[in-house]
């Protein structure tokens, strides 16, 4: 089985955000953010090494992004 390309995954995804069962997609999406956020989050405060710090901290940056994109692609897909 081929796997789906990156693209046509954000796409999906974007048009679930835009459609009719939107605050579902909004809220399925941003739940498994949440949890990427929480587990972050949980490995800063076990503490991290100096060279896994960083990229860490860029996840957590990433995934606070992420989330407001999410909001944002509901609030003009409705």
């Amino acid at each position: 089985m081929e796997a789906v390309s990156q693209p046509v995954r954000l796409l999906a995804i974007e048009q679930e955000l835009a459609g009719p069962d939107r605050e579902a997609a909004l809220a399925k999406y941003d739940r498994v953010l949440a949890d990427l956020s929480a587990r972050i989050e949980a490995a800063m405060n076990a503490g991290l090494s100096p060279d896994e710090f960083p990229k860490v901290e860029e996840l957590k940056e990433a995934t606070i992004l992420a989330r407001k994109i999410l909001r944002l692609t509901v609030r003009v897909g409705g």
